[in-house]
């Protein structure tokens, strides 16, 4: 038995050993893909990836390439090693290491509304189109669930147009006119009547995708992303958070009346055997005669 503890123990450190003298990899790659950010261009998006992707590469001494995706399918398909995500793809799928959030407007996270390009409240909507950014992660969830509050049916809207950005979703309403109401985040929506705000929706995140570079590694290019200020459309980067992501809800919300708890009436069985005070009051009867004696009549 102790021999085989020892060979045992001797294979667990030599496996350790082997990780943590994992080879670092020659070239890095990182891709994009964050439909809900408006870059502007889409030359404006790969800029911003290839500025981020010098910055690793500057801080791991390893070569860094930039890749930008017109789809997370497309993305996961190309051997990416590192990514930025829409955070309502990394909310619908958070497997991947998170590494940081991307800080927009001072946040991680942005307030969403629903806009219509003709002005008036819900019920004026009922029958209208809408556009959508067609992330691809879950999103029906999103609209109906995270937007909605599943307080709307589906059929609500005659139809939904999904976009590839959000740029191309809120023109449908704004300019193009083939739509009548758009979800977006609020500072987006300019020129547009907000019918209600719709909740706190996650910037991008930043993650660890093929999860095979080594640890050291990570923590190199996680230090590079953090610190990297960037500029444009997004501003900088937040340690991780993951609570903002399980925050935004795709299931269907049930409601239920809330019911107050009654209050306990409590009763001193002293108070049902004390006589009242008026039951000792003695009432007097004002007696003029206590005898009659008839005229004529005499007494025994």
């Amino acid at each position: 038995m102790k021999t085989n503890l020892l060979i045992t123990t001797a294979t667990i450190l030599a496996a350790a050993g082997t990780a943590s003298a994992q080879p670092a990899p020659t070239q890095i790659t990182v891709g994009i893909y964050a439909p809900s950010v408006d870059f502007g261009t889409a030359q404006a998006r790969l800029a911003y990836v290839q500025g981020l992707a010098k910055a690793i590469e500057q801080n791991t001494g390893i070569k860094t390439v930039a890749q930008s995706y017109a789809s997370l399918g497309a993305m996961n398909k190309g051997g990416v090693d590192f990514a930025i995500i829409d955070g309502q793809c990394y909310a619908a799928n958070m497997s991947p290491k998170l590494l940081a959030s991307a800080n927009i407007g001072g946040s991680t996270t942005r307030q969403w509304a629903l806009f219509s390009g003709a002005g008036g409240d819900m019920q004026s909507l009922k029958g209208k189109k809408l556009s959508f950014i067609n992330t691809g992660c879950n999103d029906a969830g999103f609209i109906d669930n995270a937007m909605l509050d599943s307080e709307v049916d589906a059929s609500f809207f005659s139809s939904r147009t999904g976009r590839n950005d959000l740029a191309a979703a809120v023109a449908d309403v704004a300019s193009v006119k083939t739509s009548q109401a758009v979800f977006a985040p609020v500072s987006a929506g300019k020129g547009l009547t907000k019918v209600f705000d719709t909740g706190a929706v996650p910037n991008p995140a930043f993650v660890d995708l093929s999860g095979k570079v080594p640890a050291a590694t990570v923590a190199k290019v996680q230090a590079a992303v953090v610190g990297f200020g960037g500029g444009g459309a997004i501003n900088g980067w937040a340690a991780g958070d993951r609570g903002i992501y399980s925050a935004l809800s795709f299931g269907r919300k049930t409601k239920a009346g809330i019911l107050a708890q009654p209050e306990a009436v409590r009763i001193d069985a002293r108070d049902v055997l004390i006589d009242p005070p008026t039951m000792k009051d003695t009432a007097l009867v004002d007696v003029r005669h206590h005898f009659v004696r008839p005229p004529g009549a005499r007494m025994e």
